[in-house]
């Protein structure tokens, strides 16, 4: 603190101001919003530096109000204003800004395979060039950041990330394996659940234009936890066939339950055309018509929703999906967005690397609204038994994953969720089905 040269007197009226405030800061906001602005500070070297960030997202409402929270205390300490910019068409919007030589300073985007693709063509600014990557190594995990790395450099940091492959159910209801220790073991217990006159699993595939998705998730669970890292990457960067033993399999891992009307609530009809959002709601009813359902961390706030009765934890909770092989144990897969950065100016490259930090990172869990694939977030910090749980399970993960179609183009994203559809609804027609996604790679790296 400095203190004032203009006399004793002076010097103990600014004290008092200074305490007082600091009574009122103390009652008014919590540590880590405090750790978060002194973070902030530090960052830009410990006076305000003033200026702007421009940035382009995807979020409004209420999700855009949490994360402007996350934003104030770098805005406070650092005089910086980020002008945060909203459009649902966010390809679109950032190729177009990209192309006429005015992109935003930051994005913030879903989708992570555009962003790999615009750093190949050297429009990002690599982060090695902003912040300290050993740092952001000691905070993640390596085989996620190095899932979106893109020929060895990192270009983004995630903004938030979703937790996939988790099985929900309800304590009261379900009195299987918890949690099985492989997947044989619940496969086993599902077969005889279902010679029991009741379907172990609900799915909901329908999601408008995006309709598919959750099938993709699936997918990938099977895939990556039978496959080593290399073949997972390999998948997702288009150098493995989609007519591959390792793909086909996964497909027919999927199928053999999203087919079965004896282990999918109402069969594969009811499983194409049940939304996303209801997809498990038979597991939640008295009494149940399921017992399971496979879907990503946000599906406990849909769920409690849907039965606004139940109780977190007591009466909806989850497990992760479970080991396929020895050679792979304990693999989660996460989803979300990426931040990179396209104008290199002291305020953009503050502000990355404040998100980046641990103690903006621990105002975006404490929002109850994402989650931190940052492995040094206090588990007290998330305010939502789901959130809470997700990051224990995330952060005790061996290995961490994105979501493979997640990384992929765009095109290959519509032929494989497309192929999804068309499998469920005739899995005989399989072969045909990942020959045509495979044209589709080819296609889509030969140009």
């Amino acid at each position: 603190m400095q203190r004032s040269s203009k006399g004793f007197l002076v010097g103990i009226v600014c004290l008092l101001l200074v305490l007082g405030a600091g009574l009122i800061q103390a009652q008014d906001e919590s540590p880590s919003v405090s750790a978060a602005r002194a973070r902030a500070l530090e960052i830009v070297g410990g006076q305000p530096i003033g200026g702007t960030v421009s940035m382009l997202g995807v979020l409004g409402g209420a999700e855009l109000e949490s994360f402007l929270s996350i934003i104030r205390p770098f805005e406070e300490a650092t005089g910086i204003t980020v002008e945060y910019e909203s459009t649902r068409d966010i390809a679109a919007v950032l190729q177009t800004r990209v192309e006429g030589g005015n992109p935003p300073d930051i994005v913030s985007n879903p989708g992570v395979g555009q962003m790999m693709s615009l750093a190949e063509a050297g429009e990002m600014i690599p982060l090695s060039q902003v912040m300290d990557i050993e740092d952001l190594q000691s905070n993640y995990d390596a085989v996620l950041l190095d899932s979106i790395s893109v020929n060895g450099e990192l270009y983004t940091i995630f903004t938030a990330v979703n937790l996939g492959g988790l099985v929900w159910y309800n304590p009261n209801q379900y009195d299987g394996p918890n949690p099985p220790a492989s997947w044989d073991e619940l496969a086993d217990w599902a077969t005889e659940t279902a010679a029991n006159g009741t379907a172990p699993w609900c799915i909901g595939m329908e999601s408008g234009a995006a309709s598919g998705w959750p099938g993709g998730y699936w997918i990938t669970e099977f895939f990556m936890r039978e496959n080593d890292a290399d073949t997972y990457n390999a998948w997702w960067q288009g150098e493995l066939p989609w007519t591959s033993p390792e793909v086909r399999r996964a497909f027919e891992q999927f199928g053999e339950i999203a087919t079965d009307p004896a282990l999918v609530m109402g069969g594969s009809t009811a499983a194409l055309a049940t939304s996303f959002v209801n997809g498990g709601d038979g597991v939640f009813t008295d009494p149940p018509t399921c017992y399971l359902h496979q879907q990503a961390s946000f599906y406990g706030g849909i769920a409690n929703g849907n039965f606004p009765d139940l109780t977190p934890i007591e009466d909806i909770n989850f497990f992760l999906f479970p080991d396929l092989s020895a050679d792979y144990p304990n693999v989660a897969e996460v989803s979300g967005e990426v931040m990179g950065m396209f104008n290199d100016t002291p305020q953009a490259r503050a502000f990355i690397e404040y998100f980046a930090s641990t103690e903006a990172q621990t105002l975006l869990v404490e929002t109850g609204s994402y989650l931190s694939p940052n492995r040094n977030i206090a588990l007290d910090a998330y305010p939502s038994p789901f959130t809470q749980r997700a990051a224990e399970v995330l952060s005790s993960a061996d290995t961490v994953y994105y979501t493979g179609f997640g990384l992929m183009p765009q095109a290959i994203v519509d032929a494989f969720l497309g192929g999804i559809l068309r499998y469920v609804q005739d899995p005989s027609q399989l072969d045909t089905i990942l020959s045509d996604i495979e044209a589709v790679r080819q296609q889509t790296y030969a140009s």
